[in-house]
């Protein structure tokens, strides 16, 4: 199965080449900072794409679909939007979540929480404790130490910007690939020693928001 992969598009997404491959995956941030218009445009965009399957999450600069997510549904349809929650097709599990810790706190962004604390860890043990298993997990944000490493933190902050939970749910659950986006720098595939999981930042953008990094193909075993 032949994934093909973007995040962090932020509007870009006419001026890419996409791939042909199996299922098209969209890690979130697909605007700068989304309106219902912004959110349409792109559902026909992502429509008009040839593979046979198609799923997107959220992430934090897509404002509008927090909190109308029946909507986001309905009008992606029958392309596949997860908000933290599973799908299986072809004997293949993927969860996607638009969740994401926050760069800076306090933040005005959507779908994040602070880089610490109880909401981070119950949104990231709920996957273990409904039972599910990904073989490909999406998530808007990324586990710590792992392609998340922000190139201007403030002075005293730990510049990277991952979610501590997050990596230790993967390390428990070894998915086969874990992808993701929100910090641009990150771009790129990682091995992790603790687990036999792939990692994939595939954000489009580089730290200047331009969409200059390939698009990511993922051939699964």
């Amino acid at each position: 199965m032949r994934l093909v992969c973007v995040s962090d598009t932020h509007g870009f997404h006419r001026r890419l080449t996409i791939p042909d491959g199996d299922v098209f995956i969209c890690a979130g941030d697909f605007s700068m900072r989304a309106q219902m218009k912004h959110v349409i445009e792109f559902v026909n965009w992502v429509k008009s794409l040839p593979h046979p399957v198609k799923i997107v999450v959220a992430g934090n600069h897509d404002c509008y679909c927090e909190g109308n997510e029946s909507f986001v549904k309905e009008e992606f349809f029958p392309v596949v939007f997860l908000n933290h929650e599973s799908f299986t097709v072809n004997g293949v599990t993927f969860f996607g979540s638009p969740y994401s810790s926050a760069i800076h706190d306090p933040s005005d962004w959507c779908y994040d929480y602070p880089r610490w604390g109880e909401r981070g860890e119950r949104l990231w043990n709920s996957i273990r404790k409904n039972l599910i298993s990904p073989d490909v997990l999406i998530t808007h944000g990324p586990p710590y130490g792992i392609g998340d490493m922000v190139l201007f933190a403030h002075e005293g902050e730990d510049p990277h910007v991952g979610d501590h939970t997050l990596l230790k749910v993967v390390e428990d659950l070894q998915p086969k690939v874990h992808i993701y986006g929100h910090i641009h720098e990150g771009y790129g595939q990682y091995q992790h020693s603790t687990c036999s999981t792939k990692f994939y930042n595939v954000s489009t953008c580089n730290v200047d928001y331009r969409p200059v990094n390939p698009v990511t193909i993922i051939d699964l075993d």
